[in-house]
This record gives C-alpha cells, structure tokens and sequence, in this order.
C-alpha cells in the first residue's frame, strides 16, 4: 500500500475527497488556523519519512549532482523573497503597457509584496514562488494557503531583455475586475495552482493540505524522476541499496517520455486549439509525431539526445553525431542537402514563443514550407 502511495504521489496524481471553494473575490489569507497546522506537521512528517533530499544522493551519486546544479531543473521553484530579483525590485515600480497601472514592490521581513499604485497605500499582496529556470523567463506567483485560490503574475522576468514584461499569454486578461485578484493576474482554482507549482517542483501536496514553503519539495530534484529515495539512502549505507530499487525504471521507453511529458506534454495533454507557436515549447508532442520516433519502434526517447541530469546542451556536433546513429551507410539514409551541416537547424527549426523567445519544435522532419507553414502545419495530423 505504502508504494501505491508513493507511485501515485510521484506521478502527480492527487485524490480529492471534499473541496470547499472560497470567492476569487476574497482576500488572500497568509495564517493557517490550528486544524491547518496539524495538516501542515502531518504532511512534512510524511516527507520526512519518505524523501531524502538531492544532497543526500550526492555520496554516491557526484558526477549526477553536479550536473543537476548545472541543469534548469535545480531553481525551477524559487521563494520569490529569497531571489535576487526580489531585492532588485523592492522599492521600483512597473508600468504595465496594456493596462492604466503601476505595481509597486517591497521586500518586507515576512516576505515579498506587490500593490498598486494610487489603490494601495502599501504592498500588500504577497507573492510567493517565483517559477521557471530563468533561461527565458521567470514568472511569479501566490497560492493561498488557507483556499488554495492562487494568482499568476501579470509581469515576468525575461531574460533576454533583462526587464520585466507582460506574462505569456496574459494579453487575453488585459480587461479585470476591481477588487478581485484579476487585478494582480490571472486566477487559478487550487488544482490549477497545484498543477503550475508542481510541475517546478519535486513534490507539492494535496488539496487538502496548505501549500506553504514547508509542504513543498520545491524545484525538480533528483526524487521527482527516480521517487522517494529515503529508505534507499539509509540502506546504501549499510551496503544494502539495492534491496530498495526505484519505483520508476526508465527501461521502457514508453515510460521514460510519460516521465518527461508531465511537464513537457504530449498529446495526450494539450488542447486541440493550442497555437502553434505554444505547441513549440512541449517537446514529446513534436517528437512524438517524428518518423525517427516512429520508425525506431518507438524507443526513440527524451534521453536519445538529452542528458536528463544536465543542462541542455548546445553541441551541434554532440546532436549530429547522435542523428548519425542512423544517418549514414547506406548512402540514401544521408542528408542529401548538407550531408555535414547542421541537423537540428534544418530538420527541427525554431519557433517564436513570445517576445523572441524561441524553440526548437522537436517535430523531425524535412522541412520545405515556409517558417509560417511550417508553425501551422504542427497541428496537423502527421503524414508520415
């Protein structure tokens, strides 16, 4: 039963019982009652118990630990008051270009605050995590830990630019009401905040539980992907690791791209409406319609051309030499265009996200339309 639980943690899957939904309308709570704290000490007892923590892997795994620290993975969930960006703000102001308002910023012993200006005398509406690696954008956002209700921050950090912008896809919010948190974002029900803040972080708990910086293993460590490691760790220490193997192998290939497609999507998890240029960003989706991934019986993987400990590399010779596998004699299966060029720039080409962010769609294939067919012919069926 213990490992049932385990499992169904790992993959994300939360059973809800009895949900009661409060008004966006409310104001955010920031103190758990008595019942909320014995939640809270009940559910870090639990991680306790079961995860060990990236540092403990260390011992034995080193070379994986280092290239973690160097991978996105590892600040994917930030306390937004202990970022530098925090510090950098508190104090400014940001005009927000599609709206009639300023937000104003302070950085306060209890944490990180956001009002707006000529509404509130003060900041006072916390902002809690701030996700995402930061190689592109970093977005903020709040969770009330008494409802659950959380916000999404109408600015990001883009790191491009090195300036705060409009969040991705908050275009479609540019009108809100007053007195309500549409004013500071987009709201989320508590299953849509778990969902945001869990896919940057190891383990986030269930509804019924308050989201708080002591509930959530944040960032996405070493236990997201092999799951709780603590009985492991203590046995390894006695010699005896192996009696306590991974709940999750990446042997089958089918798993290991269901592994990386809770976060990164494939099509069993994005909308028949999505746009193109968003398809771009959730790689299973393109690989998944790929001939190399199809006629490899599909055991063509994320981990065919990723390191999954390490940063995404950005050797081009690294990835021909991978293409090359199966690339080569006979002389039909080479590039007949550029036999020694660059695959990935013709066969997998970039595609704007937002405000010249762009990705390589993953979707392998010889490309001969132009960019803006190319975008829209992702939603298509594959013919291959």
């Amino acid at each position: 039963m213990r490992r049932l639980i385990l499992i169904a943690l790992l993959s994300g899957i939360v059973i809800i019982s009895f949900i009661r939904f409060i008004s966006r309308n409310e104001t955010v709570n920031t103190v758990p009652s008595r019942v909320e704290n014995a939640k809270i000490s009940e559910w870090t007892s639990f991680l306790n118990e079961n995860f060990a923590s990236d540092f403990a892997c260390r011992e034995c795994h080193q070379a994986e630990y280092d290239a973690h620290l160097r991978s996105g993975h590892s600040h994917t969930a930030l306390r937004m008051e202990d970022t530098h960006l925090a510090t950098a703000l508190s104090g400014t102001t940001y005009s927000d270009p599609r709206r009639q308002q300023v937000f104003e910023f302070l950085k306060k012993e209890l944490g990180f605050f956001v009002g707006v200006e000529g509404v509130d005398s003060t900041p006072i509406f916390p902002v809690h995590w701030l996700l995402g690696s930061g190689t592109h954008a970093q977005t903020p956002i709040s969770i009330d830990p008494i409802s659950g209700h959380g916000v999404e921050f109408r600015w990001s950090w883009f790191n491009g630019g090195q300036c705060l912008g409009v969040t991705p896809d908050h275009e479609r919010f540019d009108d809100f009401r007053e007195r309500s948190t549409e004013v500071f974002g987009r709201p989320m029900e508590p299953a849509q905040a778990l969902t945001c803040l869990g896919c940057h972080a190891t383990v986030v708990p269930p509804l019924n539980i308050p989201v708080t910086k002591e509930t959530v293993l944040a960032n996405v460590g070493c236990e997201r992907c092999h799951g709780p490691r603590k009985r492991h760790v203590e046995l390894a220490k006695l010699g005896k690791g192996h009696l306590e193997p991974p709940l999750v192998t990446y042997t089958d290939p089918e798993q290991s791209i269901r592994q990386c497609a809770q976060c990164h999507r494939d099509e069993s998890n994005i909308g028949a409406t999505t746009a193109p240029n968003i398809l771009a960003r959730f790689q299973p989706y393109g690989m998944k319609k790929s001939r190399c991934y199809l006629e490899s019986g599909k055991s063509m993987t994320c981990i065919t051309c990723h390191d999954p400990h390490d940063a995404t590399s950005k050797d081009r010779f690294q990835y021909n030499n991978t293409c090359m596998k199966c690339h080569q004699a006979p002389e039909t299966t080479l590039c007949r265009i550029e036999p020694a060029g660059d695959c990935v720039k013709c066969h997998m080409p970039e595609v704007e996200w937002h405000s010249g962010i762009k990705f390589h769609d993953h979707w392998i294939r010889v490309v001969k339309e132009p960019t803006s067919t190319v975008q829209t012919s992702l939603v298509e069926p594959s013919k291959q």
